[in-house]
């Protein structure tokens, strides 16, 4: 079959699999930075700040995952 030969199934279906679970991980961990930012505003004002840090810190752990994965995207294409 010619077609076998010319197209990689194999790194097609690596590709296709790879590019559905990464962009799974970025919108998970980037929507844990915006609910974290957001509730912790929200219960800082309400007088709760010992839940308002427990929310600032996943939103700083949703941003650090956010840019880790950039930074891991950038990385992977300039090696290629």
């Amino acid at each position: 079959m010619i077609l076998a030969t010319v197209v990689d199934v194999g790194a097609l279906w690596q590709t296709v699999w790879h590019a559905a679970v990464s962009g799974i991980f970025v919108t998970v961990v980037f929507s844990l930075a915006v609910l974290g930012t957001t509730r912790s505003g929200e219960l800082r004002r309400l007088g709760r700040p010992g839940a308002g840090i427990a929310y600032g810190v996943l939103a700083a752990a949703g941003t650090a995952g956010t840019l880790a994965a950039i930074a891991y995207g950038i990385i992977l294409i300039s090696t290629k």
